[in-house]
């Protein structure tokens, strides 16, 4: 028996296509007979356990917005023509205290935030941390009574191919739930946050879902909705439960995460470092850069070693090694499994705090008129087609943004490189505060990035 879906691109006909599917596996593995009976049976099922998901869920999902304070100067009593549109989503966490987990882009640069729960209550919350390197935030409200909360699931456990679903607030349509499944795991490289390990999922998310939970069929949060490819079809992005876990206890905590620091400047292994280190290619990442006085620095680390493992993990790509390293913290001890000279060994290092570090690094970097203001420095190809990113300063506006040593900046503003007098010259004529916007090239693929001078 042969079944052809046609080709649909709402996420409620793939419901339906997986209870047909359903039906089909039923029919062709023990009957048609069986197909009238069982099938309805396992339809209604399924529907229950989804409405059933939904009432279990959707209570503990609010809406954010901007914080407007009371004021006659602003607006007339029941005026609600400047009302602010919604900004995004949330998940309570902790119905006690009244805590909500959601994304640092929907409260940054905000104190207080409108919170709007299920039924239409307005409450005010205020913001009790961010960590911008994952795009998490805190917010807590006053509450009268305990709320109904969500609880956090287990994202190591999960597997592409498992049912997903979402609830927020896309484009203000408020107690809105999408169901979908989980298309892919691990994603990095997508220039969303500094620690890049996203859930990707074909689950309707739109803008206002931002914040908001990405559930399995159990009810379980196993992620936070963060982002969407705008240019693509059913492709979105999830922090994984795990990591927020982490983070939120540590914003509780301390007001911040602290990350472990190891001071060096790193990069992918490719084929041609690998065949000259005998290693294989996406096997370790190689340090290009030592920064003096820091813990690889006294841990003896060199330019040139190549880092496969840290504290016992595989290290595969530059992405990684950088949230392996900050999910240490401060003042512990790691230990580094390298390849140097093409010997196997093993370093112990003691790590600093990043944001110290971090903050120090920039102080120094910044006002220093000896190194260029965007914090990097380029050479010249012998092909004379672009120039090469041969370093990148920690803390600076090009690290920030994502730029790497090994990078080839084809343009800027527009204008084709050749030569790094060509690039300086044209940094030169870009005002202060003013954005210089580069080609890039990494592995075949090219890229746009903005920097501001």
């Amino acid at each position: 028996m042969t079944i052809v879906f046609q080709s649909i691109k709402t996420h409620s006909y793939f419901v339906l296509r997986v209870f047909f599917f359903a039906l089909w596996f039923i029919t062709a593995s023990k009957g048609t007979a069986l197909a009238g009976s069982t099938g309805s049976g396992l339809l209604a099922q399924m529907e229950e356990a989804l409405v059933s998901l939904a009432d279990k869920v959707r209570p503990s999902v609010v809406s954010l917005s901007a914080y407007v304070p009371p004021s006659p100067s602003i607006r007339r009593q029941g005026d609600d023509s400047g009302a602010p549109a919604g900004a995004g989503s949330g998940v309570i966490i902790d119905g006690v205290k009244g805590i909500i987990v959601t994304n640092n882009h929907v409260v940054r640069g905000s104190g207080k935030i409108k919170v709007t729960l299920l039924g239409g209550e307005e409450k005010v919350g205020t913001v009790l941390g961010t960590d911008e390197d994952t795009d998490i935030a805190v917010v807590q409200i006053d509450i009268d009574k305990p709320l109904p909360a969500a609880t956090f699931g287990d994202s190591a456990k999960l597997k592409i191919g498992q049912f997903a679903v979402a609830v927020g607030n896309p484009y203000g349509l408020n107690d809105t739930l999408t169901f979908g499944i989980i298309s892919g795991l691990n994603r990095e490289n997508v220039n969303l946050s500094r620690y890049e390990d996203f859930i990707q999922t074909d689950t309707s998310i739109n803008p206002g879902n931002s914040g908001g939970p990405l559930l399995n069929i159990n009810g379980d949060v196993i992620g936070i909705n963060t982002a969407i490819i705008n240019y693509a079809q059913s492709i979105g992005f999830a922090i994984p439960a795990n990591i927020v876990r982490k983070v939120v206890a540590e914003l509780l905590q301390f007001g911040e995460v602290q990350r472990g620091w190891l001071g060096v400047g790193i990069e992918e292994v490719t084929r041609e470092i690998a065949r000259q280190s005998n290693v294989k290619a996406g096997e370790g990442v190689m340090i290009n850069s030592v920064f003096e006085g820091d813990p690889a620095h006294q841990a003896g680390l060199r330019i040139g070693d190549i880092i496969l493992k840290i504290g016992g993990a595989d290290v595969d790509t530059p992405s990684r090694m950088i949230r392996l390293i900050g999910s240490f913290s401060p003042g512990q001890t790691v230990s580094l499994d390298i390849l140097r000279d093409g010997k196997r060994e093993v370093v112990s290092v003691q790590l600093e705090d990043q944001k110290r570090k971090r903050d120090k690094v920039v102080k120094k970097i910044l006002p220093d008129p000896s190194e260029p203001s965007l914090g990097l420095e380029v050479e010249n190809v012998n092909n004379g087609n672009g120039v090469v990113v041969s370093k990148v300063y920690p803390g600076s506006t090009a690290e920030q943004e994502g730029l790497r040593a090994g990078d080839r900046i084809e343009a800027v503003n527009g204008r084709t490189v050749a030569t790094a007098t060509e690039f300086k010259d044209i940094l030169d004529s870009v005002s202060s505060g003013g954005f210089a916007h580069m080609l890039v090239q990494r592995n075949k693929e090219k890229f746009h990035l903005a920097l501001v001078q």
